[in-house]
């Protein structure tokens, strides 16, 4: 089950990545492009969301969980003035965190 949902998860990425090269060319509608972009944020969410249960970390499980929930509510909430903000650090904050955690020795 799980390699059928991250085959599935796998199409739609590739799907979304050609869908957002072609619009360089084809020029979709905002309509289109609103729906690529939502679906490329919800996927990155639904990513971030799966993500934190693969970490040892509390602090990065929990991370992940928020920032991956805030990516796909924030497709479906209003416009406000932090919203793409948040977004952007939402995105970013569990990657560097990631990154810049000090790793623990298992001696």
């Amino acid at each position: 089950m799980k390699a059928i949902l991250l085959t599935i998860f796998k199409i739609l990425v590739i799907l979304v990545v050609i869908a957002k090269i072609s619009n360089w060319f084809l020029h979709y509608n905002n309509e289109i492009n609103a729906f690529i972009n939502k679906t490329m944020f919800t996927l990155i969410g639904i990513a971030y969301v799966v993500g934190s249960f693969i970490w040892d970390k509390k602090i990065l499980n929990i991370t992940f969980l928020i920032c991956g929930l805030y990516v796909i509510v924030m497709n479906f909430i209003p416009d406000f003035s932090i919203k793409s903000i948040l977004g952007i650090l939402c995105i970013l904050t569990p990657l560097l965190m990631v990154r810049f955690l000090p790793e623990t020795s298992q001696n």
